[in-house]
């Protein structure tokens, strides 16, 4: 029987997490780029840390380029032709 391995953590930081771990305890809400200076500026995170594991999600479409997944939406009323 094979070794079972122990999952490696991850080294990615949840900038989004942090910041509404933030905001639900002090109200402040801040951007992504504030919560990430902040957290070097208090010496939680170091500058390359920030740089290779705090990266800030900009969005899906540097994975899928110029895919089209629009739907078309169909009233009730007008679904009957399509059967």
């Amino acid at each position: 029987m094979a070794k079972r391995r122990k999952p490696e953590p991850s080294n990615g930081i949840n900038l989004i997490y942090i910041r509404a771990a933030i905001e639900a305890n002090t109200g402040v809400k801040l951007s992504l780029e504030e919560v990430r200076q902040y957290l070097i500026e208090g010496k939680l995170i170091t500058p390359y840390q920030a740089k290779h594991h705090a990266q800030i999600f900009r969005g899906y479409s540097e994975f899928y380029d110029n895919e089209d997944y629009t739907v078309e939406t169909i009233r009730p009323s007008e679904a009957k032709k399509f059967l």
